[in-house]
């Protein structure tokens, strides 16, 4: 029997530099509901400093997947103390990419489950590679970390156990501009609240 391994989930990696004071500063003018800010533009008000190096990873990303025009239409900050964890398993709706930059060292977990659901419940072994035998991927990020993955992957993030809070900044992004073909054409673009 032959097999072929089709249509690989593209997760995207890199590091971004920042200055600690300025993030820390940032963090701490930050209000939060729970663990996730009341604000949801955070790159365009607390965090602006943080949209261009951001915006770099992202414009490689996108054009690496075809798309010239994009927009970044929502960013929050989590913030998640001894014991807590942001959010259950979930993905991102009306998204097409998303991603989160880590601010702070020594981060919990966060895991990405197969995008095909049988694989949560096979009770099979779990290899964490990432490949065909993975049920879910877990990762353990460091401050300056970024980390884009295809919006419809479910993820989580582990409870927090070190004494620093762990904050991350996530963001959602979608192609815009004229794309598609025939039947499939959309004209898309982002409408920002004033």
């Amino acid at each position: 029997m032959n097999r072929k391994d089709l249509f690989a989930t593209p997760f995207f990696l890199s590091q971004i530099e920042f200055n600690v004071d300025q993030v820390n500063h940032a963090i701490n003018n930050t209000q939060c509901l729970g663990t996730m800010s009341l604000d949801q533009d955070i790159l365009d008000t607390n965090f602006k400093f943080l949209l261009d190096p951001i915006n770099d990873v992202v414009s490689e990303v996108m054009s690496e997947l075809g798309f010239k025009r994009y927009d970044i239409f929502s960013s929050w900050m989590t913030k998640t103390v001894v014991g807590d964890r942001y959010g259950l398993d979930h993905a991102h709706s009306n998204s097409f990419m998303s991603g989160v930059v880590y601010l702070t060292d020594k981060a919990s977990p966060i895991i990405f489950r197969h995008p095909l659901p049988w694989r949560w419940q096979s009770k099979l072994d779990d290899k964490n590679d990432g490949v065909l035998t993975s049920n879910e991927y877990v990762m353990l990020p460091k401050k300056g970390d970024i980390i884009l993955f295809p919006s419809h992957i479910h993820h989580l993030i582990l409870p927090h156990k070190e004494p620093i809070p762990r904050c991350s900044i996530a963001f959602n992004v979608v192609p815009t501009g004229q794309y598609g073909a025939r039947d499939s054409n959309i004209n898309v673009s982002i409408i920002k609240k004033s």
